[in-house]
């Protein structure tokens, strides 16, 4: 069960995700991974490679840029934030304003 406000859980993910490459590799990754879901059934092979990247990439950006641990460690409600930061990320890059909660560290492209 979530213990903070979407904001809140949206500023501690930008919190921990400020590093050009760790934005970069979970901008990538994370849409990778939720791709992947659909693929799955269909084609094993294609989807679990697609998996097994999206978290590497995951992986790579905590551990080589940030130098911290994925806060889904601590709190699985985290997974789904990440999904909802990376739209909000291509969102910012494409000039599109998605109707989430207004945060002053939520994006740097903001």
């Amino acid at each position: 069960m979530a213990t903070k406000s979407l904001r809140e859980y949206l500023e501690e993910y930008a919190e921990g995700h400020r590093q050009l490459g760790t934005r970069v590799t979970h901008m990538v990754g994370i849409p990778m991974i939720v791709a992947s879901l659909p693929v799955l059934p269909f084609n094993p092979l294609l989807g679990g490679g697609m998996f097994a990247a999206g978290w590497a990439l995951q992986f790579v950006g905590h551990y080589y840029f940030e130098k911290n641990q994925p806060l889904l460690f601590g709190d699985l409600t985290n997974t789904l934030v990440g999904v909802l930061w990376a739209a909000k990320e291509w969102a910012d890059l494409f000039g599109i304003e998605l109707p989430l909660p207004a945060s002053a560290t939520a994006s740097a492209s903001s």
